[in-house]
């Protein structure tokens, strides 16, 4: 029995090397559970004959188990992929039963929107048993830094660490939305060797001149009629989902920096030492850093990085939300000093 999730690079030496379990269960973040998929039946080579894919949520369970329960039609293997979580996760009992003696010819992959594996989940056992389980963490930011300098490498281009840092501060950490910005800038610099640091502001949409840290001076500030004077330009410039994923990265990342520093301090660290930590004292970029934490506790910016969690959620999952108004209502609640019930934050 095999109770440690694998990584996507296990997943990815495992397929390539030509070995298929008879179950893979892909928790996590979905755009990289998505490209797991799309590599696993890249490796697989099953043909139209031995490939099943349930991606509709209105699929009913029992008939991806009965595709499972197919023996394959002149191969050694089929592929069996529930591809839309709300399948299993509706109507789990099928696949339980199934997985209690699973087919030894049918590779079965379940994809599922849960974060980490539950203690409750039974499919997460069967995994286990029968196959295994695949957790797509979220990246942290010295793990997306390292992505993308590594993507650039396989784009025949070198990235700049203060390049790589800037890239993950402006577009967050979704390794699908830095490999966009990324592609953007290889072909930018066209035959250039090299992506620097204004390369990507060109990409990204800044002007000559303009400085792309305003935002995250005002968020950390929480200068509220000068956050929605700022976005109101910025919208300005195009359609709001042109701009909404950044501008959540970059609300996002000083939140991130402001909770760190006030954990630091409360744990006695030097403040310069914060600020090298937190790389915000390069440049004068972020100049009175230290200053902006003091109405600040860390339930407030706990719950504030909740807030900013959640508007990017919803904006990737509902599309039928407005996402300026989302992104106005964010800084709103960013930037108030008090709670809906009156109380002091």
């Amino acid at each position: 029995m095999e109770s440690r999730p694998l990584s996507s690079r296990d997943l990815s030496k495992e397929w390539a090397s030509g070995r298929f379990r008879k179950f893979y269960y892909l928790l996590g973040q979905p755009d990289d559970a998505r490209d797991a998929v799309a590599e696993l039946k890249a490796r697989f080579k099953a043909d139209s004959f031995n490939l099943s894919e349930f991606t509709r949520e209105s699929d009913p369970a029992h008939a991806a188990v009965s595709d499972a329960l197919t023996q394959p039609v002149f191969a050694d293997r089929r592929l069996v992929i529930v591809g839309h979580p709300k399948i299993a996760g509706r109507d789990p009992e099928p696949f339980v039963e199934y997985l209690k003696d699973p087919l030894a010819s049918t590779t079965l992959v379940i994809v599922s929107d849960d974060r980490k594996p539950g203690v409750k989940d039974p499919l997460v056992s069967l995994a286990n048993t029968h196959g295994a389980v695949c957790v797509f963490y979220a990246l942290r930011d010295y793990e997306a830094r390292g992505r993308v300098t590594d993507d650039a490498r396989k784009l025949g281009k070198s990235l700049s660490p203060d390049a790589a840092e800037f890239l993950v501060e402006e577009a967050g950490l979704d390794g699908h939305i830095l490999r966009q910005e990324l592609e953007k800038a290889a072909l930018f610099v066209g035959s250039a060797g090299s992506i620097t640091r204004d390369d990507l502001l060109a990409c990204l949409g800044y002007t000559k001149g303009a400085d792309p840290y305003v935002l995250s001076r005002l968020i950390g500030r929480r200068d509220l009629s000068r956050c929605l004077a700022h976005l109101k330009v910025v919208f300005s410039a195009g359609k709001a989902e042109d701009h909404v994923f950044q501008i959540l990265a970059q609300t996002r990342n000083i939140v991130v920096k402001q909770l760190r520093a006030k954990r630091m301090l409360r744990q006695g660290a030097d403040p310069d030492a914060v600020l090298d930590e937190l790389r915000v004292s390069r440049k004068k970029l972020y100049e009175g850093f230290l200053e902006w934490l003091s109405p600040l506790t860390e339930r407030r910016l706990t719950r504030d990085l909740g807030a900013c969690l959640r508007s990017e959620a919803d904006l990737k999952s509902k599309a039928w939300l407005d996402a300026r108004q989302e992104t106005e209502r964010l800084v709103v609640e960013l930037c108030r000093t008090t709670s809906p019930l009156g109380r002091e934050l």
